[in-house]
């Protein structure tokens, strides 16, 4: 089955335009009056997109925060949280080296024992 997502799109996009050019033709008002109607709704759909931008933007300023201090806390608890990879190493033996409390996705490493990584 093809995917005829963007054909779709674009005849929704120019019936709608089709649409909109015939009611400006046709509208009752006077050219002057139409014009400052359009620039009225075109100044408030502006100012409605920056507001909704701005609001997403400090959304994911917090998530990215809030991720931060998460790592950040994992870290002081002596935990190796990965970096990107969300991977993360344990050692069950006494005598493991490895990069505890610090970000990054380095692997530790066993001299005695069992060794688990997850990366």
């Amino acid at each position: 089955m093809k995917d005829n997502s963007g054909k779709i799109m674009l005849a929704l996009l120019a019936g709608a335009s089709a649409g909109v050019i015939a009611g400006l033709l046709m509208a009752p008002d006077t050219g002057e009056h139409t014009r400052t109607g359009i620039k009225k709704w075109a100044n408030k759909l502006s100012k409605d997109l920056e507001k909704n931008l701005q609001t997403g933007l400090d959304e994911i300023k917090n998530m990215s925060n809030e991720a931060m201090s998460k790592m950040g806390g994992a870290n002081k608890n002596g935990g190796n949280t990965g970096g990107t990879t969300g991977g993360s190493t344990s050692s069950s033996s006494t005598g493991s080296t490895g990069s505890t409390g610090s970000t990054g996705s380095s692997a530790g490493t066993s001299t005695g024992g069992s060794s688990v990584t997850n990366v």
